[in-house]
């Protein structure tokens, strides 16, 4: 998971990013992401999941006893952050319970909502637990491009007041916003909306369809075009990355080395990008799918020079590639993503147009070049654009 990369310290010589690549060789688990409900209080358009209405029962969900019993499995795994998130986390009337759990566990711990629960007492029980951070989604520096993309009247309000609640109990805050075709225009006015709450500001460019296949949530992604305008605007002077080919043997994505994701119902998967089952936390210990499930076999050996197409591909160095995305548009692990292989040639064309390279230092093979036209014509079905991961 991109959390753990995220927190390591840059310099290599501090023993916790020593201790982190020792672990990470040894094929150890160090991050564990879990949605402990599908249950939401809002219905965002680009998500995706299926969420469930807030006043449902789900029957599947795991109970208070049996997350308490998972919780105290990935500790004994010695994993070191834990992200709890949904649909909305603090639909659980057990969130404080297991969250003070995770704490006492001493887990690196994110909290992933959307702050509608977020009230005075809940804001003083969040940080009584010391949370690393609380991740709050925001579609939209005004309540007019929030609510539209939530569905829910009145959610901008609630949500802002939840970052002035957390602000007065010294909680750290992150504004996480997924730049879409529906605010891609707020990009500046939402980093100033960040700085104005006293909040970390994050963004993402990439989005999935539901898990359940469906590409509907696709519909809300950035073009190509505007991804080029975005990275003229973002890229720093000194993001000149020239072509390098990949190291015989390198991992173009990590999945299935550090991490994995847990679902309400106890399922356990590599990530959230690859719902492929590796096994069930009630039908068996956490110690035992995460050592003996055959799909760890099939990720390890994904390295560079077993992708056709991506292990000769000259943008490597411009591409974030992620085996989930790929398996979600091909069914494939191994083939290209083509949201990914867009967004290496966004931020190609954006540094050619700067003049930070060339278009001989970043060549095109025939699969990229064919894509790029298809791109600029708008023969691409705008449902094969990227977008927005959100993880609320």
């Amino acid at each position: 998971m991109s959390s753990v990369n995220a927190q390591i310290s840059h310099n290599s010589s501090d023993p916790y990013r020593t201790l982190l690549a020792q672990a990470k060789r040894q094929r150890r688990l160090l991050s564990v992401h879990w949605e402990l409900t599908h249950r939401c209080n809002e219905r965002c358009a680009h998500c995706y999941l299926d969420v469930q209405p807030p006043q449902t029962h789900p029957t599947d969900e795991l109970t208070t006893a049996e997350c308490l019993n998972v919780l105290e499995q990935v500790a004994a795994l010695g994993a070191l952050y834990l992200t709890l998130s949904g649909g909305e986390v603090l639909l659980r009337r057990d969130w404080g319970e297991l969250a003070s759990a995770a704490h006492a566990h001493r887990f690196v711990l994110r909290i992933f909502t959307n702050g509608l629960a977020i009230t005075p007492t809940v804001a003083a029980r969040l940080a009584a637990i010391h949370p690393y951070a609380v991740e709050i989604s925001v579609y939209g520096a005004d309540a007019a491009t929030h609510d539209a993309i939530t569905r829910r009247a009145g959610a901008f309000v609630r949500t802002r007041r939840a970052f002035v609640l957390l602000a007065a109990q010294g909680v750290r805050a992150v504004l996480k916003t997924p730049l879409m075709a529906d605010n891609i225009d707020q990009f500046e006015a939402l980093r100033e909306l960040a700085a104005e709450l006293g909040a970390i500001f994050r963004y993402d460019l990439v989005l999935t369809p539901k898990r359940s296949g469906d590409r509907t949530p696709l519909r809300h992604a950035l073009h190509y075009a505007d991804l080029v305008e975005h990275y003229r605007r973002t890229l720093p002077a000194a993001a000149s990355a020239l072509a390098a080919p990949h190291a015989p043997g390198c991992r173009l994505c990590n999945v299935g080395r550090n991490a994995l994701a847990i679902t309400p119902n106890g399922d356990v998967y590599p990530c959230l990008e690859l719902p492929m089952v590796a096994g069930n936390v009630r039908r068996s210990s956490l110690q035992t799918i995460w050592e003996d499930a055959p799909i760890w076999a099939t990720l390890g050996n994904l390295h560079a020079d077993k992708l056709t197409i991506c292990r000769v591909c000259p943008l490597g160095s411009l591409c974030h590639r992620c085996h989930g995305l790929a398996h979600y548009e091909h069914g494939d692990l191994r083939a290209p993503s083509t949201i990914h292989c867009t967004l290496a040639l966004a931020r190609r064309q954006a540094l050619i147009e700067r003049s930070l390279a060339t278009p001989s230092e970043l060549p095109l093979t025939v699969h990229l070049a064919a894509l790029k036209t298809s791109l600029e014509t708008g023969s691409m079905a705008r449902n094969a654009s990227p977008g927005t991961i959100e993880r609320t």
